[in-house]
Formats: C-alpha cells, structure tokens, sequence
C-alpha cells in the first residue's frame, strides 16, 4: 500500500513538474541598477569615428509625414508611419526609394494597421497588424505571401532562433495566459515558451503611450523597454532572458501610476514636477545600448550603456545650441553597425549651425526632403 502510494504521488509530482514547464515563467537575469546622478558625461568624439549622409528620396510615393521606425538591412532603409497608410517604404543605400510594401483596405490579405515591422535577413518584410491581430509576410520584391495569426495582442515582436518575442498589450491577452505579462516568448507554432514579468493591477492605460520597435534586435541582441519607463531588457536572439538594466532616476523617477497611465503626465507637466523617463525604445550597437531620456520639464539627454561594464554615460541636450551631428539620437542599427540618425526638414530648423552641414544637405531639407546621418563607431 505505501508503495503504491509513493508511485501515486511520484506520479502526480512529475505531472505537476511537466505543467510547470510547459507554461514557463521568466527566467532569473543579472540585474544592474545604474545611477542617472553618477554617469560618466558621453562625449561623441569618444564614441564616433566618422560620419555621412544619405539623402533620401522626395520623390511622391516616397514622401511620409513621420517616421515611427527606421530598419537598416541589407543594404536598405525600411520605414513606416504610424498614422499615415503608406505602408512600409523601402530605399536603397544611396537613399533612392525602391518600392512601397502592403496596401490597406478591408479586403483579402490589406493591411487595416501598422504597429510594427521587422525586416528578415533574407529580404522578407514581416509587418504587425495589431487591429486583425496578424503578421502579414511579404517578399524582398514586396509580394503578399502570408498571413500569421498572433495568440496575443502585441505592440512589437520580433523573431528569434526558436521562434517569436513579443511585446504583450495589457489588454485582450490570450485566455490561456494569466497574470498580465510584458513579454512572451512563442515557438514556431505560436505555443508559449517563456513569459515575463507583469502588469500591475489597474494599469489600464499601461499602452497608451504609442512607440514602434518595443523589441529591438541587433546581430547578437534583443532589446525590451516599452517606454515611459526605466528598465531594459536583454535576451539573446534565442529568446533567453539575459540581463535587465534599470536607470535610477531616485526622486525623479515617473511614478509608477504614471508610467501605467500616461494620460496622467499632462497633470504632472503643468504642475512643473520634475520627474525622467527613457523616451524611446534602445538601440544596441557592439556592446553598447543607446537611448533618449526626457525630462517632464521639457528636458533631454542622450544616453549609452556600456553593457559589459554596465557604465551609463548621458549628455544633456543643449536646444540653444543644438547641432544634431554633435549628438547620438538613435534611430537604427546598419548590419555593419553603423548608428543611424533621422533628422526630418521640421528637426532641421531646430538646428542651431545649419551652415555647417554640407550644401547638398542642406538643399534637401530644403525641398522637405530626410537625411540619415551614419555614424561610425569607434571599435570597442
């Protein structure tokens, strides 16, 4: 009888186990606490080695009136804008648009949203439709291939070696997965993996701050931080939860009601509170992570991460005498890791040394037309 018994439990303890795998919860990563106070000053000429532009093209079906997201692969410029049904907009190296991806409309295989988009290594253009709850794939020639039903409502992924990272909506989360997570970790077949971290109760309007590229990927990374927040997040383009890096902003950190409810920053704007934020999702080049952080006085400060030795260097940006190619404004990664820097005709008129730029670029902004400033990196 005790056998039995012990074969009994032995049985439903191993069941138990394999539930527990099958659903599992986030890995332990290294976490580091780095001092907005203590940063190190972030001086471009310590970072960047040289730099040029690329005009991009001005030409009607080119034209976009933000960019909510910039890809650089394979020798290509990818785009789109998030309150405009362009679709996505591609352009070669030298800037020259190539084509326009995905239509809109309410038929067969059109897009009705775009909540973000990554670009395989092999061409394809994966893009979210958070509204049909989608990925729509296209080829590299921007034909329509497919369609991939998603199991939660998400405001970025990206794919991994075993399958899909996404960055999970607080709201219409898959029935199956409790708690509220951030992030999931999917296979092949959309089958949960790994899920991370949660929402706290009453974060309703956690999402109400819109930002493309939650999840960024670089040739050995990927990134989370959904912003406004203090936290990043890295995994290993397996899917692995691997380090989680939080800036402390001490007494001026947004408080936690305001970063699950951004429509409750207007209150703290007009009172003149001082409180920070990372403003944008990061951006890693070799073994540096970097970013933007705002100020709720109307403040900014570029930042990086050196995630080896997890020293944070910040500069604050100076608007009297701002001149974007003194400043790291991170925009995209390049395969050969090149940082890319949007600067927009109604950014230019910010800049304070427009003289300084060459004639051809300046012409450009002239005529309304974008320039990607490449950065190359010093070598670590």
């Amino acid at each position: 009888m005790k056998s039995y018994n012990f074969l009994f439990y032995l049985s439903l303890l191993l069941i138990l186990l394999a539930s527990c795998e099958e659903h599992k919860t986030s890995q332990s990563p290294t976490l580091s606490v780095l001092s907005f106070d203590e940063a190190t000053p972030l001086d471009i000429k310590d970072f960047v080695e040289e730099q040029q532009y690329i005009l991009l093209s001005i030409e009607e079906e080119a034209l976009f009136r933000r960019v909510d997201k910039l890809l650089a692969v394979n020798d290509h410029y990818y785009l789109f804008d998030h309150v405009n049904d362009s679709g996505v907009l591609v352009f070669d190296a030298q800037g020259n648009f190539v084509r326009k991806v995905g239509t809109f409309g309410e038929g067969p295989n059109q897009l009705q949203s775009i909540e973000d988009f990554q670009v395989n290594e092999n061409g394809e253009i994966l893009v979210l439709d958070a509204t049909q709850n989608k990925i729509f794939v296209y080829s590299p020639t921007g034909e329509w291939e497919e369609g991939i039903p998603i199991p939660v409502n998400a405001g970025g992924f990206v794919t991994t070696e075993n399958g899909w990272l996404f960055a999970i909506d607080k709201d219409n989360q898959n029935d199956t997965i409790k708690d509220f997570p951030k992030i999931g970790s999917f296979d092949t077949n959309m089958k949960i993996d790994s899920l991370f971290y949660n929402y706290p109760a009453g974060a309703e309007n956690a999402n109400g701050y819109y930002h493309a590229g939650l999840l960024s990927q670089s040739s050995k990374l990927i990134s989370y931080n959904r912003p406004p927040d203090d936290t990043i997040s890295i995994f290993s383009n397996k899917g692995k939860l691997i380090q989680q890096l939080v800036i402390d902003f001490k007494d001026n950190k947004l408080p936690i009601e305001v970063v699950n409810n951004i429509f409750l920053l207007k209150e703290i704007e007009e009172k003149q509170l001082d409180y920070r934020y990372i403003q944008s999702p990061i951006k890693i080049v070799q073994n540096h992570a970097f970013g933007l952080i705002l100020g709720t006085k109307n403040d900014f400060w570029s930042f990086s991460i050196d995630l080896n030795s997890k020293k944070l260097y910040t500069c604050k940006i100076d608007f009297t005498t701002l001149h974007f190619p003194t400043i790291l404004f991170p925009s995209a990664v390049t395969p050969a890791d090149e940082l890319v820097t949007l600067i927009e005709p109604i950014s230019f008129t910010a800049d304070t040394q427009p003289e300084k730029y060459p004639a051809e670029v300046i012409d450009h902004f002239k005529n309304e037309g974008s320039v990607l400033l490449i950065h190359t990196l010093k070598a670590n």
